[in-house]
């Protein structure tokens, strides 16, 4: 067995699947995933944001965090004021959440160069061979799918707010519809030229184009920004319960704690009950519910203070996409990425399109442009390694405010239910939004009757709820089907 590959996208998997039969390791493969899903997860994510890889090496049995996510922006601009800020409703199936976008929603990308990275440390492959299939889908083209329809349809005001980005995700005026094939030749020559283009991307040419977009539109972003970004390499948190391990990712990410603290608190409420039983919800929905408001009352300020939570508490009886790799020799890894939702701005004759990160509210909890230039955005991103009875699984999840939820229930189906792989991730799931505990189809009537929470049960299951892609290495996996997941072994 060469490995395995478990994404979003028929053709992100069909780029790592390549890598992987031409001998490369599990980091080329999440590698050339990743720049694949810059090109054909267009609606989900963009080399123009940020990100965490999760890597496991087995010779080594070393874990380690990457950290690419996004800088706050405006070194070199003091009181800079940000001007190009709009708000803007996008509608899911059954809810509705507000984002802004402009130039100055854009913070300081990190996906570039941490994919550039990634493959310098860990990879086997030339980076050339490694990015060939993202070049080929971009130049190309590639098919649009159902999924990708639907995303593209619910992000129609960000993706027309341009000419530039209407030009080549609407290139017929509209959001594309299932069956129709995009072309982005302009990121195709950018890819084409690495590792020159990275240089150019943080320091040269393209910095300089990008900074002169800002200053001249209202944006914050400076040129000094992109030359003084960096990749940081961190240590996982760690976090021991009864039915495993998990290393996820750390401060100042808010989303690996996030997922440990409501492991710990279901394990807390949850003393025995049938999978999908009335005392199965009710645990669910109070760790659920416990773990929103301790992240609002606690967490505000320094999102470390987490920490201090776990193992004191008495026991009891977005657009965001996610990969995950295992290679025949044992290493895994685990890797999120996010544009947001997209600022609607592609940096210049490159292609790609810049997040508007600075624009999420959840990831500003003490308000938009509150903390100073240069500081790495807190995330709800949490790529993770979870060892159980001799397993070790690499998952993670797109989903906004809805990773922490997603990942930690699918680690509690299969550590507390024994569910395999593709149960676990296609169990229905639950999220405490603030007021009313959300719930998918799936649980019993009985279950749902007389809950001690305002809630609403769904219609149907929504990418609202996220989309958790995990492989073991058992060479197991499973891709959500609610965002159009693929699991793909490669023999």
């Amino acid at each position: 067995m060469k490995g395995a590959i478990a994404c979003g996208n028929r053709y992100t998997a069909l780029a790592g699947q390549k890598i992987l039969e031409a001998g490369g390791n599990a980091f080329d493969a999440l590698v050339a995933a990743a720049f694949a899903s810059g090109v054909t997860e267009a609606a989900l994510t963009s080399l123009g944001g940020g990100g965490f890889a999760l890597v496991h090496q087995a010779s080594n049995e070393r874990t380690l965090i990457y950290d690419f996510f996004v800088n706050t922006p405006g070194l070199g601009a003091p009181g800079k004021k940000p001007q190009d800020f709009q708000k803007v409703t996008l509608h899911f199936a059954a809810s509705s959440q507000d984002f802004n976008i402009g130039l100055a929603s854009v913070a300081v990308p990190g996906t570039l160069k941490g994919l550039v990275c990634i493959h310098q440390d860990l990879g086997s492959l030339p980076l050339k061979r490694v990015v060939q299939p993202a070049v080929h889908f971009a130049r190309e083209g590639f098919v649009i799918d159902a999924f990708q329809a639907y995303c593209f349809a619910i992000l129609e005001p960000i993706f027309k707010s341009t000419p530039e980005s209407t030009a080549i995700f609407c290139p017929q005026g509209r959001p594309p519809k299932a069956g129709e094939r995009l072309r982005n030749p302009l990121l195709a020559d950018f890819l084409e030229g690495l590792p020159e283009t990275l240089e150019s991307f943080y320091k040269g040419e393209i910095a300089h184009r990008i900074a002169q977009l800002m200053a001249e539109g209202g944006g914050l972003l400076t040129q000094e920004d992109l030359s003084a970004y960096q990749v940081i390499l961190r240590e996982p948190l760690r976090f021991d319960f009864s039915r495993g391990v998990l290393f996820t990712n750390p401060p100042p990410a808010f989303g690996g704690g996030m997922v440990a603290l409501s492991l710990q608190l279901f394990e807390n409420s949850f003393s025995e009950g049938a999978f999908l039983s009335r005392e199965h919800l009710l645990a669910l929905g109070q760790a659920l519910y416990e773990a929103h408001h301790l992240r609002e009352g606690v967490i505000k300020d320094q999102p470390q203070r987490i920490l201090s939570l776990l193992n004191q508490r008495p026991r009891a009886s977005r657009g965001t996409t996610h990969i995950s790799v295992v290679d025949g020799q044992g290493n895994l890894a685990a890797l999120t990425m996010t544009f947001g939702e997209a600022s609607g701005y592609l940096a210049p004759r490159t292609g790609i399109v810049l997040n508007n990160i600075m624009g999420e509210d959840d990831l500003h909890p003490r308000g938009f442009f509150a903390d100073p230039p240069g500081r790495r955005v807190a995330s709800m991103m949490a790529p993770s390694l979870l060892v159980s009875e001799g397993t070790k699984t690499a998952l993670g999840s797109g989903g906004s405010k809805r990773i922490r939820s997603a990942i930690f229930e699918v680690i509690a189906n299969l550590t507390f239910f024994g569910l395999p792989p593709e149960k676990a991730v296609s169990a229905p799931r639950a999220h405490f939004d603030g007021e009313r505990l959300q719930i998918e189809p799936g649980f019993p009537p009985e279950a749902t009757e007389d809950l001690p929470w305002p809630h609403n049960i769904w219609p149907v299951k929504d990418l609202y709820f996220g989309g958790v892609h995990l492989v073991n290495d058992q060479f197991q996996g499973a891709g959500d089907q609610r965002r159009a997941g693929i699991f793909a072994l490669v023999e």
